[in-house]
């Protein structure tokens, strides 16, 4: 047998050899700072500047785990321990060469035990990396880290260390939070038989799971006891008072749910991890373990009085719409300070929050932003280069047709309202103008406005350069709540882009600063542009797509809607004088939402903001529009100065005030309306109208054709040139410049109304002129 265990030992260390060659070895001290608490604090700042700890965001080697020192847990428990699972503790340097020969004999004769014989170092080795690999090189390597641990660290400082982060079954880490959850106590009060049944769990623990297979434990529990008594470490009289006493188990449920952090932390948890690599260059693995196990102090960005309104708000499902089907679909939704960056309060999903760092709608759903994406991709760059100012008129109607006929963008509503100005085109949300400012501006600087100068990330570099994507919001790959806020403090902020932050620093156990989290800004656009993007989506909130929003009696808001294809996503991110808050709405897997009726993003920022402002009253009202800016009255149909024929339009006034940068304000005269004679009895006076009869009216200079006709608003109200002397022959419902029948035309016709560009019906030589001659009855 002593010659089987001699090559077994021979063939191990042979192995061990060549296998570790070029491991890495070295264990990180900040994973095993003795008596020190490894949980990980997260704090805010008062009002008053002082450092607040959240007390409900505590972050430690596990979801459960309460830190116990040395000096608090009872010697029968740590013996309890040694005893059952590592009895010459005390006595060997990290490794039992007993325990270990013996498991490599297992290992030769088929290896069943799966490298058994695992000191409390090894143990505790294996638990602080996480490192779980059947294999000869990763058990070489917790040997040697465990020797190597003995040499850092006192034997009570290693038995402490294990026992805070030793698996004790039903989500229960380390020794306090076992007694905690199974006995309702402190360690230091448990009785000897409970700490011998809390350490019957280690070994195996579903099989051991003293509520789960409460006669399992007890067996082990027994055995435990009796080791215990062998090794000296009770008397026989505790041995038979112990051994004798039933398990009464007096479970706390709270403690067994374990601590489920806020969204903000499960936030602040990410970004300190992909930090610590990008900065630190540290590995993800190393960088998790320093962040859970090595008892950092992190400065959050959080205000806990935002984020309890939020979590309570999107806790409560029926502050969220029932589909038809009787399901509720997901949200996300951020508030974050516009002048910082500081992210204040997040919620990742709707319902209560049931674990950690689980699916969080705001920064890990990449979806199709709709039109909500528009001033950033489109109307904000185009207006910086000059391309565009407030009055800019472009022709609403389809840019193309598909090849079933269908028209090329579709609005939403599905209708086309011919000439608009951008302000109209925002405040509407209106995608043929989209498109048209587009076009002007180039998809490739609208994707470099946003990648490189508002530092989106999720945007495809092939599939989302397109107009689809950039000019309507349809993008393949999708973005993220959390970069189109990022996107939107460059108009919140008078033109200045913020990257968001969660935290400001992060510091070690000795208060070294790890991490510092800068305020980094720069200019995205001119002040003058951003307060005139600012004005043009105020608008949208107060007759636009959002103008069934409540907020606006309180407060100024700025913002946008957004809807993406088949009704899958909706979304709205807003902002007041001092905060910016955005929330998207859907399924967690897209399909149409088109059963309910608004936009729930809209309504969701509109309850929760109502609710912060009760408790956060505004400093200030207004919108920040400061700038070097005039006002100026225009035509809203060509985008220049009002002229006489502008006041002659037969549907009213059509000026209306816009605001330039000083320079760029418009200073000729519309040319696009043109003055004609109007015959009383109802169309566009021809040679036979008595002048008595006619006044000056006013139509509108474009020129217009489709292959199919389109309902367009301002289509009865089009000039297509002089009357022509000649027989004419059109119906009532048709423009006046239209050619005869076989020739004819699609310019576009209203919406079911007739035109007021008609021919005189009364007195013209059209059809209905014939049938008036005729006596028949005209419409």
């Amino acid at each position: 047998m002593l010659g089987l265990l001699v090559t077994a030992t021979i063939f191990v260390v042979t192995v061990g050899v060549y296998a570790g060659v070029g491991l890495d070895t070295e264990l990180d001290a900040v994973f095993f700072t003795s008596g020190a608490d490894r949980t990980t604090r997260l704090y805010y700042t008062d009002k008053a500047g002082n450092m607040v700890e959240l007390v409900d965001d505590r972050i430690s080697g596990s979801e459960n785990a309460l830190y116990c020192s040395f000096d608090e847990i009872p010697t029968d428990l740590k013996n309890a321990f040694i005893a059952i699972e590592d009895k010459r503790f005390y006595d060997h340097g990290g490794i039992d060469w007993g325990r270990t020969l013996s498991a490599t004999w297992d290992l030769v004769r088929g290896g069943e035990r799966h490298f058994g014989g695992s000191t409390i170092t090894q143990q505790l080795v294996k638990n602080i990396t996480g490192e779980n690999e059947r294999s000869v090189q990763r058990k070489l390597k917790e040997l040697i880290r465990a020797a190597k641990l003995e040499k850092r660290l006192s034997k009570d400082q290693i038995l402490e260390q294990y026992l805070n982060v030793v698996n004790l079954a039903r989500n229960c880490y380390g020794v306090r939070t076992a007694a905690n959850a199974y006995f309702s106590k402190e360690p230091i009060e448990l009785s000897l038989a409970e700490c011998a049944t809390i350490a019957a769990i280690t070994n195996n623990p579903t099989k051991y799971d003293p509520i789960h297979a409460p006669e399992e434990n007890r067996a082990r529990r027994d055995l435990i006891l009796k080791a215990m008594l062998e090794q000296g470490m009770i008397s026989e009289q505790a041995f038979q008072e112990a051994s004798t006493t039933a398990t009464h188990l007096t479970p706390n449920e709270k403690a067994f749910s374990g601590r489920t952090n806020s969204w903000f932390a499960d936030l602040v948890v990410k970004d300190v991890i992909n930090d610590l690599v990008k900065v630190r260059g540290m590995t993800t693995g190393a960088a998790s373990q320093l962040l859970y196990c090595g008892g950092l102090k992190i400065c959050t960005t959080v205000d806990p009085e935002l984020q309890e309104i939020l979590e309570a708000h999107y806790a409560d499902g029926s502050n969220f719409p029932t589909h038809s089907d009787g399901r509720k679909a997901q949200s996300a939704m951020m508030i974050a300070d516009p002048d910082t960056g500081d992210i204040l309060a997040i919620v990742g999903a709707v319902g209560e929050k049931r674990g950690n760092r689980i699916q969080n709608y705001a920064i890990d759903a990449k979806r199709p932003s709709g039109s909500v994406i528009k001033p950033l991709s489109v109307f904000a760059p185009a207006l910086e280069k000059g391309l565009i100012t407030w009055s800019t008129v472009f022709d609403d109607v389809p840019k193309q047709f598909r090849s079933n006929g269908a028209p090329w963008p579709r609005n939403s509503p599905n209708l086309y309202r011919g000439l608009t100005n951008v302000s109209a085109a925002l405040t509407h949300s209106i995608n043929t103008v989209s498109v048209s400012v587009l076009e002007r501006l180039g998809c490739g600087s609208s994707y470099r406005f946003l990648s490189q100068t508002l530092g989106f990330s999720s945007l495809d570099p092939v599939l989302d350069t397109g107009t689809a994507a950039l000019a309507l919001g349809q993008q393949q790959n999708g973005v993220t709540l959390i970069e189109l806020m990022g996107g939107y403090t460059a108009l919140a902020n008078g033109g200045i882009y913020s990257n968001l932050r969660s935290y400001e620093t992060v510091t070690d156990q000795n208060d070294n600063v790890l991490l510092s989290k800068e305020i980094t800004q720069h200019r995205a656009l001119e002040r003058d542009n951003a307060a005139i993007m600012t004005m043009l989506l105020r608008q949208v909130t107060r007759q636009g797509t959002a103008k069934s929003m409540t907020l606006t009696e309180q407060v100024d808001v700025a913002g946008k809607t957004g809807t993406s294809s088949n009704n899958c996503d909706k979304w709205f991110i807003g902002y007041t004088p001092e905060l910016l808050a955005g929330v998207w709405y859907g399924y967690e897997y897209p399909e149409s939402l088109s059963d309910v009726k608004g936009n729930p993003a809209l309504a969701t920022f509109d309850a929760v903001m109502n609710q912060v402002l009760s408790i956060r009253p505004a400093k200030k009202r207004q919108l920040d529009t400061e700038g070097d800016l005039v006002a100026v009255r225009y035509c809203k149909d060509s985008g220049r100065l009002m002229s006489e024929a502008c006041q002659h339009d037969p549907r009213g006034d059509r000026s209306e005030i816009g605001y330039f940068k000083r320079g760029t304000q418009p200073t000729e005269q519309c040319q696009c309306h043109v003055l004609i004679s109007y015959c009383s009895q109802g169309g566009v006076a021809c040679e036979n109208c008595p002048p008595e009869e006619c006044q000056y009216s006013a139509l509108l200079r474009i020129s217009r054709s489709f292959p199919r006709q389109v309902k367009v608003l301002d289509a009865p109200y089009t000039y297509g040139g002089p009357v022509i002397k000649k027989e004419h022959h059109l119906t009532n419902n048709e423009p006046y410049y239209v050619e005869n029948d076989r020739s004819k035309r699609n310019v576009g016709v209203g919406m079911d109304v007739i035109p007021y560009n008609r021919l005189c019906p009364f007195h013209s030589c059209t059809d209905n002129f014939w049938r008036r001659r005729q006596g028949e009855r005209i419409a």
